[in-house]
């Protein structure tokens, strides 16, 4: 790079950092001037009111896992906005929601949420801070845990959001083996397919993301989900563009695109560029 005050190979980076705020700060605009920011219905964020509902009927608590990530996992912040709108359903349907917890900052984030969740529904005085116990930071006894609450309180419903590990499945079929209704979601590529046999209902990637910027219902966390997938578009169309444009040179078809251009269409979509 020597002396220069800009490295050109970051071009690329430059450019859809440019695009993405760009996006991101048109939406937010829109959104605060009104303007509706459309997410689509997710099925298994529809299918918890009746989850709650399930539990409040069979007079059962729900058991609500956030997952064994940190407060800085941005897919642990987005389950805690979920466990707000859960507990606040239970609330006002007289109904437990109980959070084993395994991070010891998770914790006390965790007993807050649902402390304001209670006061929202107008039953502050129903919350009891031993429904949000801290049990450990091991995983697999963490697990066993959880499992064990499970079985002891006989919970109607259970909700596993976050970021889990090889204890997914010990989680998942304990609840699975009970008769539980069962609401998996993790970031996890690897443990997907565990939530997917023994759950009902799965947020798979990215639509716990959705899922929390529906639930907060705030015109930025709407804004994110809508710039991310319009940024998706375009990559998308990029690539379209560079698999068009090596055909084209494949089959020495005059380059419709210009040198320039074509080159570097085909260097953004084959990689070269990241």
């Amino acid at each position: 790079m020597g002396d220069e005050w800009f490295d050109a190979s970051r071009t690329t980076h430059l450019i859809a950092l440019v695009v993405f705020s760009g996006l991101f700060l048109f939406f937010v605009w829109k959104g605060r001037k009104g303007g509706s920011l459309y997410i689509r219905p997710i099925d298994a964020l529809v299918q918890m009111e009746d989850a709650v509902g399930r539990a409040a009927e069979m007079g059962k608590p729900m058991v609500y896992a956030p997952g064994l990530g940190s407060l800085t996992d941005p897919v642990t912040v987005a389950s805690l906005n979920i466990l707000s709108k859960v507990s606040e359903k239970g609330a006002r349907l007289h109904t437990r929601t109980l959070v084993p917890n395994y991070g010891p900052l998770t914790w006390p984030v965790a007993q807050e949420v649902v402390r304001q969740a209670y006061a929202r529904a107008g039953k502050s005085a129903s919350f009891n801070p031993d429904d949000v116990p801290y049990f450990t930071s091991r995983s697999f006894t963490y697990a066993a845990a959880t499992a064990g609450m499970m079985q002891r309180e006989k919970s109607a419903t259970n909700f596993f959001i976050g970021h889990f590990y090889s204890e997914s499945l010990i989680l998942a079929e304990t609840g699975a083996a009970s008769g539980a209704l069962q609401i998996g979601g993790t970031d996890s590529v690897e443990q997907l397919p565990f939530f997917i046999t023994t759950c009902d209902k799965v947020l798979i990637g990215e639509e716990i993301f959705a899922a929390s910027a529906l639930v907060v219902d705030d015109p930025v966390s709407r804004s994110v989900v809508k710039a991310s997938d319009w940024f998706k578009v375009a990559i998308l169309i990029l690539f379209v563009l560079g698999i068009a444009a090596a055909l084209l040179e494949a089959l020495g078809v005059v380059d419709a695109f210009g040198g320039s251009l074509s080159s570097g269409i085909r260097g953004f979509s084959s990689g070269e560029w990241l």
